[in-house]
C-alpha cells in the first residue's frame, strides 16, 4: 500500500460551519487588572521584515533576520454587553444577558432590532442573585469593518472572555466599557506572542492524492494511478476511516500558535507606519485603520475573518519590542 500523509488529529475533514472562526478556550491570564483575552482582525496579506534576532537561544542572536510576515487590519469593535457565567452540571451557563444596543448601532439592522435593546435593568436585578456564583464574564461586542480597507459592511458579533483581577473587577470593567470603541492597543503590545485562528482557503473536492499526498501507483496499475492500492482486507468488508479517501480539501478551521507581533500602529494617528504598497495589498486594497504585522503565515486567504488572542501555551515569557529595519512594502526604516 502506497505511504499515506496527513495528521489524523483533523478528522473528519470537512467543511467549517462559518467563516467566523472563534477558540473553544482561552488562557488563564495572570493580571492585576481585567482585560480582554481576544480580538477579531481581517487578513490583508503578506511582507517580508528585516529585524534584529532577540528570542533567546537562538544561535543567530544578535544578527539580523528575515521574517516572512501577515498583515492583519484590527479595526476597532464596539462593546455592546456583557454575559456572566455560573458553573453547572454541563459546565459554564449564561446567568443573563446585558445588552445596550442604540438605534443607531451598525449591528441593529442585522438583528431585527430596529428600535434598539436595553435590558440593563432586568439584567442587573438577575445578577444580584447569582452574583457570588459567577465563574466568567465575557464581552458582547461587534466589529466595524466599515471602518476598514476590506468593503464589507456587515459586522460579526463576538464574545471575548475578560481575564484579570477578581470576579468583581471583572464586572465591574465590563459595565464600564458598555458602547465604546475597544482598540487592538488595548488588548496586545509589540513584541508579545499570539495565537491566530481562521477558516483555511478552500480547495473543495478533491482526490487521494492532493488531500493526503500519498504516492502515485506504477505506471502498469490496472485501475489508475491516482488512488489508494489497496483499501483494505476483503473480509470483513470494512473500508476504516484509517484509509485515506477523496474529499473535501481546504474550508477547515485551524490554529497557528506563538505568532510574534512585530508592529503594531493606528492610521487614524499622525506620523503613523503605513506598510500599504504602491497600488494596495492585491486583493484586498489600502489599509484604512488599525493594524499589526505577525510573524510567519495564517490560516485563509485575503480578506477573511480571524480571530487573536493571548497565547495559550507560549514558547517565551516575554520579548522585547523588536528592532525592525527593513519592511518590503515600505523600504528601510533604518541603518
Amino acid at each position: 500500500m502506497p505511504r499515506r500523509h496527513g495528521s489524523l488529529q483533523f478528522a473528519p475533514r470537512k467543511r467549517a460551519k462559518t467563516q467566523k472562526a472563534v477558540f473553544r478556550s482561552y488562557p488563564d491570564l495572570k493580571l492585576d487588572k481585567p482585560t480582554l483575552v481576544a480580538f477579531p482582525g481581517y487578513k490583508v496579506g503578506m511582507v517580508h521584515v528585516l529585524l534584529k534576532e532577540d528570542r533567546p537561544g537562538k544561535l543567530n542572536i544578535g544578527q539580523l533576520i528575515t521574517l516572512a510576515s501577515t498583515v492583519i487590519e484590527t479595526p476597532p469593535i464596539k462593546v455592546i454587553g456583557f454575559r456572566p457565567y455560573v458553573a453547572s452540571y454541563y459546565g459554564l451557563k449564561a446567568l443573563t444577558t446585558a445588552l445596550k444596543i442604540g438605534k443607531d448601532d451598525i449591528i441593529s439592522k442585522y438583528l431585527t432590532v430596529g428600535d434598539g435593546v436595553d435590558n440593563w435593568d432586568n439584567a442587573l436585578s438577575k445578577l444580584e442573585d447569582g452574583r457570588d456564583k459567577i465563574r466568567e464574564v465575557r464581552i458582547l461586542a461587534y466589529t466595524r469593518p466599515d471602518l476598514a480597507g476590506i468593503h464589507k459592511k456587515k459586522p460579526e458579533l463576538v464574545e471575548i472572555p475578560v481575564r484579570g483581577g477578581s470576579i468583581g473587577e471583572r464586572m465591574e470593567f465590563s459595565e464600564s466599557i458598555i458602547g465604546s470603541l475597544i482598540k487592538i492597543d488595548q488588548v496586545f503590545k509589540k513584541g508579545q506572542l499570539i495565537d491566530v485562528t481562521g477558516v483555511t482557503k478552500g480547495h473543495g473536492w478533491q482526490g487521494v492524492v492532493r488531500r493526503f499526498g500519498i504516492e502515485l501507483l506504477r505506471h502498469k496499475a490496472g485501475k489508475g494511478r491516482w488512488r489508494v492500492g489497496s483499501l483494505g482486507s476483503r473480509h470483513p468488508p470494512y473500508i476504516t476511516w484509517r484509509v485515506p479517501r477523496a474529499g473535501q480539501t481546504g474550508y477547515h478551521k485551524r490554529t497557528e500558535y506563538n505568532k510574534r507581533i512585530l508592529i503594531m500602529e493606528d492610521l487614524t494617528q499622525e506620523n503613523s507606519l503605513d506598510v500599504t504598497p504602491s497600488g494596495g495589498f492585491k486583493n484586498y486594497g489600502v489599509l484604512r485603520s488599525q493594524y499589526i504585522v505577525v510573524s510567519g503565515s495564517i490560516p485563509g486567504p485575503t480578506k477573511r475573518f480571524v480571530f487573536i488572542r493571548h497565547p495559550i501555551r507560549p514558547k517565551y515569557d516575554e520579548l522585547p519590542i523588536p528592532e525592525i529595519s527593513y519592511v518590503s512594502s515600505v523600504g528601510w526604516l533604518k541603518r
